[in-house]
């Protein structure tokens, strides 16, 4: 059986409504992969997670906290980002991506006793090489009083639990060399570091008269 598409997988995350009841999937059966076994990193100083600590799908009603959160994540990261242009103005784009179908796109809040402090997301991607789905997560942030207490390890594992449900042949997460959220994911969740570099041309700058 054909892997689900984007819009039936989709449909099964509870962050696109908080009330719609989750679909389930199609069953899919695969080989298991040729991949190579990934490199035992666990670390016996792995933080202990925050007590109180919950992760949740993001809902339509949450968008206000979720943008006021990218914008924290956008600020820190202002100089690594500029070349991949400057946000839009509106939240036109993400309330589509993330709320409406076909969804292309999630996004889990992380709270402390009631209080959000840090979020994950992760877009839908499809290799041609591995003729298989993936789940793209971006880099995990956490507000600073709140890091290295296992909260990024949460937000990863409920992304990794979504790419398991999707179907995906795997998630993939590309993060600044000095991310603590990268160490995060390498400890409890054994990922194989892949060294690349990554090729950003902007349309505005593509468009420009010569």
């Amino acid at each position: 059986m054909a892997p689900p598409s984007p819009e039936t997988a989709a449909s099964a995350v509870s962050g696109a409504d908080a009330t719609a009841s989750p679909r389930p999937l199609p069953a899919v059966h695969r080989k298991p992969a040729m991949n190579p076994q990934p490199a035992e990193t666990r670390s016996d100083h792995a933080p202990v997670a925050t007590a109180g600590l919950n992760v949740r799908a993001a809902t339509r009603p949450d968008a206000p906290t979720l943008i006021a959160l990218c914008q924290e994540h956008s600020d820190r990261r202002a100089l690594e980002r500029r070349p991949y242009g400057p946000p839009r103005a509106d939240a036109l784009e993400l309330m589509e991506v993330l709320f409406e179908p076909p969804f292309g796109a999630w996004a889990w809040l992380a709270e402390a006793d009631g209080e959000v402090v840090g979020y994950a997301s992760a877009t839908a991607g499809f290799s041609m090489l591995e003729r298989a789905y993936c789940l793209q997560l971006d880099d995990p942030y956490v507000r600073e009083p709140w890091q290295e207490r296992g909260v990024e390890t949460e937000l990863l594992r409920h992304a990794l639990d979504a790419a398991r449900r999707f179907g995906c042949l795997n998630l993939q997460c590309q993060s600044p060399q000095w991310s603590q959220a990268a160490r995060e994911l390498e400890a409890p969740l054994r990922a194989v570091r892949v060294e690349a570099v990554r090729y950003v041309v902007r349309m505005e700058d593509e468009m420009a008269p010569a």
